[in-house]
């Protein structure tokens, strides 16, 4: 082994290796398109995808760059690091990102895990420039001077045939993981369903809730419009420093403004406040938004809807964030929005939301119910993290073995 000095992130390299600079494996595509001729695609840390169509869009008529099928596209900024992959299909991309193509087919696939390596991450931000260390830009000026291993072509396609097979054995994982999240998801939204609707006591006689999405109810329990539970809160915050807060598919959140992540704003003082235990509403994307119970003081999108309960000796608030939950889980919600929007983004307006009828049992049921809920979906909590943190951990895995053996630090097993 031999070690190049002045390429920290390559280390030793094997002694008939070569080193060859990046742009000479690579050339930029600069072609500009519109979004309307090229479908979307989204850089992620998962590599490269449809777009959602929740996503945050870009200005109508803005360029975007052309992205062909086999093309590797790598986020320009620090910020997003790690964010880069090989796009299977011809879309379109955000001018924040890098798209280059292979100069050579033959050698393209070794290359491509050289630059999803863990350490070519680090090594292109490096020759970035900014002003501040989390917010540097690279060109492509200065990605394609970056050295790269270059072993004999038999080598490369050895190593190429190799990572294949390991990877596919890391997919098999992967599937097998999903499958098993999915599943999970799945059990817990059966418990949500069933207690929040029929309770957790015997229950001989039944009514029709009258209202969409909740079916036959226990005869005992009520139906109360929104506004007799709940009120609204809409203080606006006024200054700067609180606590920024995102509606996740995890919970309401802190959020990390320095990371600059997702849409921003200006000003914060102009955002909602949120309090403990007031509920939080993206109310503008019924299907893949969210709601939830705040544990934190902070500020959120003025564009969403924060509430409270009005009466705690009459509404049990774990209970109604469960309830509140269920309305987006079968798109109780969402069957009762309104608007034009061809992705799906309907709103639930202020006057629908606040006369849209919710169950209301006793107050000691609905304690009975919270907490079983809060036992079951508890569990299924903790073994759904763990089962993604397995997920992040093969995802580190990957790219790890990718660098070991695309510089020769392991050696492909002779067969």
């Amino acid at each position: 082994m031999r070690e190049i000095n002045d390429i920290i992130w390559l280390g030793e390299l094997p002694e008939n290796w070569n080193i060859i600079e990046l742009g000479q494996v690579y050339e930029e595509r600069k072609v500009k398109v519109k979004e309307t001729i090229y479908e979307p695609l989204s850089v992620t840390m998962n590599g490269i995808v449809p777009q959602l169509a929740s996503a945050v869009k870009a200005a109508e008529g803005s360029d975007r760059k052309l992205v062909k099928k086999g093309d590797f596209v790598i986020n320009s900024r620090s910020d997003r690091k790690g964010a880069c992959g090989v796009s299977e299909r011809d879309g379109s991309c955000s001018v924040i990102n890098i798209v280059i193509r292979p100069r050579d087919l033959y050698t393209a696939e070794y290359y491509n895990y050289v630059l999803l390596s863990t350490y070519f991450q680090e090594e292109f931000y490096r020759w970035g420039h900014g002003i501040a260390s989390d917010l540097w830009t690279t060109r492509w000026s200065e990605m394609r001077k970056i050295k790269l291993p270059n072993p004999p072509d038999s080598v490369k396609k050895k190593i190429v045939f190799h990572i294949k097979s390991k990877r596919n054995e890391i997919a098999r994982l992967e599937e097998d993981t999903y499958r098993i999240i999915e599943q999970y998801k799945i059990l817990k939204n059966s418990y949500i369903e069933d207690l929040i609707t029929h309770g957790v006591r015997e229950c001989e006689r039944w009514k029709n809730s009258g209202e969409r999405g909740f079916g036959n109810i226990p005869s005992h329990w009520n139906m109360l419009k929104i506004k007799r539970i709940f009120k609204i809160r809409k203080e606006i915050a006024g200054c700067e420093g609180l606590q920024l807060l995102s509606i996740t598919q995890k919970g309401i959140v802190p959020k990390d403004i320095s990371r600059n992540e997702g849409q921003t704003a200006a000003d914060y003082s102009k955002y909602q406040v949120v309090h403990i235990d007031d509920y939080a509403m993206n109310h503008m994307d019924l299907r893949t938004g969210w709601v939830d119970l705040s544990s934190y003081e902070g500020v959120t999108s003025p564009d969403y809807r924060v509430f409270f309960i009005d009466d705690e000796m009459r509404f049990n608030k774990d209970y109604y964030k469960y309830v509140m939950q269920y309305c987006y889980i079968k798109e109780v919600f969402y069957s009762a929005a309104q608007g034009i929007n061809e992705n799906g983004r309907y709103r639930l307006k202020t006057d629908s939301f606040l006369n849209f009828r919710l169950m209301v049992p006793p107050i000691e049921e609905q304690v009975e119910i919270a907490k079983k809920l809060n036992e079951k979906v508890g569990a299924i909590n903790k073994i759904l993290e763990s089962k993604e943190r397995f997920l992040e951990d093969l995802i580190a895995y990957k790219k790890i073995m990718f660098y070991e053996y695309v510089t020769g630090k392991k050696e492909v097993p002779k067969i």
